[in-house]
C-alpha cells in the first residue's frame, strides 16, 4: 500500500509542478496542502509506516521542496518535513536578500578570469622548485587512479571560474544582508549563467540532437533522456540527495565542526577507528566485494585536479612525507595531516598524505552557486567498464572485425590488450588497456575485467555463427547489448539482495518469466549521487582480504598472493594457475566483515609496490574526500534516511556499538561532525544487509533510481527495440556463476551463486551441468528462426 501511495504521490507532485507557473499562487497552495495533509493522514493510519520508524516513507525530496515554499498554508506541517536538498523561495520570505543584476554577475566572472590567469605564476614558482610527484612512489598511483583525461580537464576550466565568481559574489553581496554562507549558496545556486561568458558553453554541453528510434544505447550516456540529452552522459556532475555544506557555503572543504572547533585530521580519525580485527564474514564471499568495485567503477569515476596552466599533476607533499612550505602548496591542494605519534606513520616521520581536490564540472541547471564534482564515467550502469565512457575509447579497444574487441594472446588465452597511452605508465609495461583505466589497481580487478572482455568476444563469435549476414558494427552492438543486460541482471538479482538484504532488494527486485518493466521516469534525474559514489559504496573496502586463496579445482588452497604486493602489477594474471585460482578465490573465500577496520594493506599499504613499504590509507582518503565534496555529516543522513536525528553521542547507540561510539565521543566534538563515511561504516548492518541503515538508504536509493532513469535498462518495455520475450527470458537465466564458468581457462567447478560460499543448498556443480548453472541460449537472436517461426 506505501509504495502505491509513494509512487502516486510523486507521480502527482510532477503534474502539480508544470502547472505551478499556470495557476493561480492559492489555488496551488491549496492543492498541495492537500497532498501535504493526505501524506501526514497516512503516516498517522500507519499505512507508511510511523514517523519515528526506521522503515517509515519518508515525504519524498521533491514534495519537501516543493511544499517549503508554501510555508505559510502548511505552518501545522511536522518540521521534521523541512527541507534539505535544494534551494527553495520559501528560506527567503520575509527576508532581504540582494539584487544582483547580469552586470555583476559578468563582472564577477571577469574577476574569476583574472585569478585563473595569475595562477601559472604560482605554478610556474612551484614546478620550478622541483616540487613533483615521485615517479611510481604511491603519490603518483593515486593520482593514475583517479587520471583526468584530456577532455575532463579542458570541460573542469569552465567550472573552476564559476565557482570562483560564485565565491566572489558571495563575500560581496550575502554578508550586509545578514545570510549566511549556506543560505547564501542556496541563493546563488539559482543565478543562471544565462547572458554570462560561460553561458553558451555550459548549454552547448546540453543541447544536442538525438534519434529517438536508435536502438543502441551511446557510448557516453547522451540520448539516453530524450527531453534533456546530456542528463547521466560522461563529465557531468553527481547530483546530491543533500544540499552540500562547504566551509564556505561555494567551495572550501567541510573542516569547521559545530562547535566551531576544527575537525579532526582524517588520518586521526582513521588510525583511532581503523583498527585490523581479522575477522571475516561467516557465508559472503569476496565476489561480493570484487562485484561492488566493479559496478562502482561502472556509474562513477571520480578525477582530481592538474595545474591549470601547464596541465601538470599536483603534489602536495614532500616525497618523503614531509609537509611543503607554504610558498609551494597549491591552492587545489587539501593534504593530510598525520599526527606525529600515529602508530604507523610516526616512526617513519611521515607528516603529510597527499590529497588533491576532485575535478570540478559546471553544474546541471548551468548556474552559479557551490562547486560540484565531475564523474568522468556515464551515470549509467552500461558496461564503461568494459567498453569505455568516450567514443575515443571505444575505438581504441575495437578491432574492427567481427564485432570483437581487441585482446592480447598469451599461452593460448586471450587477455586484455595491452595500454599504451600515457596514463598506463604506471606500471609500466605491465599495465592493461580497458573501458576504465582503474583496472590496473589490483589483480582480482584486473581478473574481472578479462572475464568480461572474453565474454563480450564469446558473445560476438557466437552471434556471426548464427546471422553471417552481420555486420561487424552490428555484431559489436548486439554482443554489447547482451553483456551490458547480463550486467544489469547480475546486479539486481544476485548482488542487490547480499548487500542490501531481502526485504529492501524486494522493492527494486526484477520481475520474473517475459514479463517487461514500464517504470521508466524520463523526469528523474539519472546522475549519480555524490553520497554513492563518495561514501556509501566505499563500504567495499572493508571487505577485502589482504591473503589472497588460490584454489584448484577441487577448491583446495594451492598457494597465495598477497594483495599488497600487487598493486598495480596486473599482468600478475597470466598464467593459468593464478587466473583460475584468482576467479574460484573469489567464490571460495569469504570476505571481511563489513564495519570500519580494514585490513593493513588498505590503511597503511595503499599503492606500494612493496608489501614492506610504507603505502596510503584508504580510510583517510575516503574521509578527506567527502569533506572535499562537501558532503554533509552522517547525521544528517540518519534523518534523510528516517533514522531519528541524534542530539548526544549516545542516540548513535541504535546502530552503531558502545565500543565505536566511545571513540566517536573521543575524536568527535559533536554529532554533527561525524563523517558520512565514518559513520556509514561504522553501523552494525540492518535486518539481513551486509550494511547499516543508512548505507543502505544511499545504495537503495542509487539503484532504484539507476533503474527507472535508464531507457535503454534491459527489461524496459520502453526502449526503441526491446529485447523479445524469448531474448528476455534468456538474459534472466545468467548468473556471475556462469560467466566464471563460460570465460575461465580451465575451471570445472563452480556453485550457482558465487557470492555465498559453497555450502548446502549452494554446492559445487559442474560447469556442464546447465541445469544446475544455466546458460544464455544465444539462439534466440538468430534472425533465421524468427523468419522460420
Amino acid at each position: 500500500m506505501g509504495v502505491e501511495v509513494f509512487d502516486y504521490l510523486n507521480n502527482y507532485l510532477r503534474v502539480e509542478c508544470c502547472k505551478k507557473s499556470y495557476l493561480a499562487g492559492g489555488v496551488m497552495a491549496g492543492s498541495v496542502a492537500t497532498l501535504a495533509i493526505l501524506w501526514v493522514s497516512l503516516q498517522t493510519m500507519g499505512l507508511l509506516g510511523h514517523s519515528h520508524s526506521i522503515n517509515t516513507h519518508k515525504l519524498p525530496e521533491s514534495l519537501q521542496n516543493y511544499l517549503a515554499s508554501y510555508t505559510d498554508v502548511l505552518s501545522g506541517l511536522p518540521t521534521n518535513y523541512g527541507s534539505e536538498a535544494i534551494v527553495d523561495t520559501g528560506r527567503f520570505q520575509n527576508r532581504r536578500f540582494p539584487r544582483i543584476d547580469g552586470a555583476t554577475l559578468n563582472n564577477s566572472i571577469a574577476f574569476a578570469q583574472t585569478l585563473i590567469d595569475r595562477m601559472s605564476t604560482l605554478e610556474n614558482n612551484i614546478a620550478n622548485a622541483g616540487i613533483e610527484l615521485e615517479a611510481r612512489s604511491p603519490a603518483e598511483k593515486q593520482f593514475w587512479n583517479s587520471y583526468p583525461s584530456t577532455d575532463a580537464f579542458e570541460r573542469s576550466i569552465d567550472a573552476i571560474i564559476a565557482t570562483k565568481a560564485s565565491s566572489y559574489l558571495v563575500q560581496q553581496n550575502c554578508r550586509r544582508f545578514g545570510l549566511d554562507k549556506n543560505d547564501c549558496a542556496r541563493y546563488i545556486s539559482t543565478l543562471g549563467l544565462r547572458g554570462t561568458p560561460l553561458g553558451e558553453s555550459c548549454a552547448a554541453v546540453h543541447n544536442m540532437e538525438c534519434d529517438e528510434t536508435f536502438k543502441y544505447r551511446s557510448i557516453d550516456g547522451t540520448c539516453n533522456n530524450l527531453e534533456n540529452p546530456s542528463w547521466g552522459s560522461a563529465m557531468t556532475a553527481y547530483t546530491r540527495v543533500l544540499f552540500s555544506q562547504y566551509f564556505d557555503g561555494i567551495q572550501e572543504p567541510r573542516r569547521i565542526g559545530q562547535t566551531k572547533k576544527p575537525l579532526p585530521s582524517a588520518r586521526l580519525v582513521s588510525a583511532a577507528l581503523s583498527t585490523a580485527n581479522d575477522q571475516s564474514d561467516a557465508s559472503r564471499t569476496l565476489a561480493v566485494m570484487e562485484w561492488s568495485q566493479f559496478i562502482a567503477h561502472d556509474i562513477a569515476h571520480t578525477p582530481v585536479r592538474k595545474m591549470v596552466s601547464n596541465g601538470k599533476p599536483i603534489s602536495c607533499c614532500q616525497p618523503d612525507g614531509d609537509t611543503l612550505s607554504p610558498r609551494h602548496i597549491h591552492p587545489d591542494c587539501s593534504p593530510i595531516s598525520v599526527p606525529d605519534h600515529d602508530p604507523i606513520y610516526g616512526k617513519h616521520y611521515v607528516r603529510c598524505m597527499n590529497y588533491v581536490r576532485s575535478l570540478p564540472v559546471l553544474r546541471s541547471e548551468c548556474t552559479f552557486g557551490p562547486v560540484e564534482q565531475m564523474n568522468q564515467a556515464s551515470h549509467f550502469l552500461d558496461g564503461s567498464t568494459i567498453y569505455g565512457s568516450t567514443s575515443k575509447k571505444s575505438r581504441e579497444l575495437r578491432t574492427f572485425e567481427g564485432g570483437h574487441l581487441r585482446v592480447d594472446m598469451q599461452n593460448n588465452h586471450a587477455y586484455l590488450p595491452r595500454g599504451d597511452t600515457e596514463e598506463m605508465s604506471q606500471c609500466g609495461e605491465n599495465c592493461y588497456n580497458s573501458g576504465d583505466d582503474r583496472v590496473n589497481i589490483d589483480p582480482q580487478l584486473a581478473v574481472i575485467h578479462t572475464i568480461w572482455h572474453r565474454e563480450h568476444n564469446r558473445v560476438a563469435d557466437k552471434l556471426a555463427m548464427l546471422n553471417p549476414d552481420w555486420s561487424d558494427e552490428t555484431l559489436y552492438q548486439e554482443a554489447r547489448r547482451i553483456v551490458i543486460a547480463e550486467i544489469q541482471h547480475i546486479t539486481f538479482k544476485e548482488w542487490l539482495p547480499i548487500v542490501l538484504g531481502r526485504r529492501y532488494s524486494r522493492a527494486i527486485d526484477l520481475t520474473v518469466g517475459n514479463s517487461y518493466s514500464r517504470n521508466y521516469n524520463s523526469d528523474d534525474e539519472p546522475a549519480v549521487s555524490n553520497e554513492a559514489a563518495t561514501a556509501a559504496l566505499r563500504f567495499l573496502n572493508s571487505l577485502m582480504q589482504g591473503n589472497l586463496i588460490l584454489p584448484d579445482n577441487s577448491r583446495q588452497q594451492n598457494r597465495t598472493l598477497q594483495l599488497a604486493e600487487h598493486f598495480f602489477n596486473p599482468r600478475v594474471i597470466e598464467s593459468e594457475e593464478i587466473f583460475d585460482g584468482l576467479l574460484r578465490g573469489l567464490a571460495t573465500q569469504t570476505s571481511q566483515k563489513m564495519d570500519i577496520s580494514l585490513i593493513p594493506d588498505m590503511t597503511s599499504k595503499l599503492y606500494t609496490s612493496n608489501g614492506n613499504d610504507l603505502g596510503f590509507d584508504a580510510v583517510s582518503l575516503d574521509i578527506e574526500r567527502g569533506r572535499d565534496h562537501g558532503l554533509p555529516g552522517y547525521n544528517y543522513y540518519r534523518r534523510y534516511c528516517g533514522l531519528p536525528v541524534a542530539k548526544t553521542f549516545d542516540d548513535f547507540l541504535d546502530y552503531i556499538p558502545v565500543e565505536m561510539l566511545r571513540k566517536l565521543r573521543t575524536i568527535y566534538s559533536h554529532p554533527n561532525d561525524v563523517d558520512l563515511v565514518v559513520g556509514g561504516m561504522a553501523e552494525r548492518p540492518a535486518d539481513d544487509s551486509m550494511v547499516g541503515p543508512t548505507f543502505r538508504c544511499l545504495i537503495y536509493e542509487q539503484f532504484s533510481r539507476s533503474r527507472r532513469t535508464d531507457r535503454f535498462f534491459y527489461d524496459s518495455a520502453t526502449q526503441p527495440y526491446p529485447f523479445t520475450p524469448e531474448q528476455l527470458a534468456q538474459l534472466r537465466s545468467v548468473t556471475l556463476a556462469r560467466i566464471f564458468c563460460d570465460n575461465s581457462d580451465d575451471i570445472t567447478h563452480m556453485q550457482r551463486n558465487v557470492f555465498l560460499k559453497p555450502q548446502a543448498g549452494n554446492e559445487l556443480r559442474r560447469c556442464t551441468d546447465f541445469e544446475a548453472i544455466p546458460s544464455v541460449d544465444l539462439f534466440a537472436w538468430a534472425e533465421r528462426a524468427k523468419a522460420y517461426r
